[in-house]
C-alpha cells in the first residue's frame, strides 16, 4: 500500500475516527516500512503531549476580532475582483479602440476631425492650467493682505464680542445656580 494512504490512516488514528479495517492494514505496513512507523510514533507522542497540555480559554474579544478580520478580508478581496473587472474592462475598449473603432474612423475621414477636436481641446486646457498657475499665487497674496486687514480692523470688535458671550455664559452660570439653589 502506498505511504501516502497510509499517513491519512495514521492521522485517522490519531483523531481517534479509524476503522478495524484501516488500523490493520496501517499496522501490517508499519511492519515493513520505516518512515510510515517512524512518522505514526512521532504524530502519537505529540498527540499525548497536547492532550496533557491545560485547557485555555480563548478572550471573549476573539470572536470579534476574527469577525471583523474576516470582513476586512472579504471587503479587500471584493475591492481587488472590481479592480480586475475595472482593468479588464479598460483592455478590452483599448482593444476595441485599436482593432475595430479606429479602422472605421479613418475610412470615413473623422478620425482626423477627431484629432482636430483634441489638439483643440488640449490647448483649451493647457491655457487654462496657464492662467490658473499665473493668477494663483497672485490670489493667495491678496487674499493674505485682506486676511491681514480684516484682523487688523476688526481684532478689537471681535474681542468685544468674544468678551459680551463669555460675560453671558458666566450670568446664564449664575443664574442656573440660583434656581438650584
Amino acid at each position: 500500500m502506498e505511504c501516502s494512504k497510509i499517513s491519512d490512516f495514521i492521522m485517522k488514528y490519531v483523531d481517534g475516527d479509524i476503522s478495524e479495517v484501516e488500523l490493520k492494514m496501517l499496522n501490517r505496513h508499519m511492519l515493513y516500512c520505516e518512515g510510515c512507523s517512524r512518522e505514526f510514533q512521532i504524530l502519537t507522542e505529540m498527540s499525548k503531549c497536547i492532550s496533557e497540555l491545560p485547557e485555555v480559554e480563548a478572550p471573549a474579544s476573539l470572536e470579534a476580532k476574527v469577525m471583523a478580520r474576516i470582513k476586512q478580508q472579504r471587503t479587500q478581496a471584493s475591492m481587488l475582483s472590481m479592480l480586475m473587472g475595472a482593468a479588464g474592462l479598460f483592455v478590452f475598449a483599448y482593444y476595441m479602440a485599436i482593432f475595430a473603432i479606429l479602422p472605421f474612423f479613418r475610412e470615413l475621414g473623422t478620425f482626423q476631425m477627431m484629432l482636430n477636436y483634441g489638439a483643440y481641446f488640449l490647448k483649451l486646457i493647457g491655457a487654462y492650467i496657464m492662467k490658473i498657475i499665473v493668477y494663483l499665487p497672485i490670489t493667495i497674496e491678496n487674499l493674505l493682505i485682506l486676511r491681514n486687514i480684516l484682523v487688523r480692523d476688526y481684532m478689537n470688535i471681535m474681542l468685544l464680542i468674544a468678551g459680551g458671550v463669555m460675560l453671558l455664559n458666566l450670568e446664564l452660570i449664575r443664574f442656573i445656580n440660583l434656581q438650584q439653589e
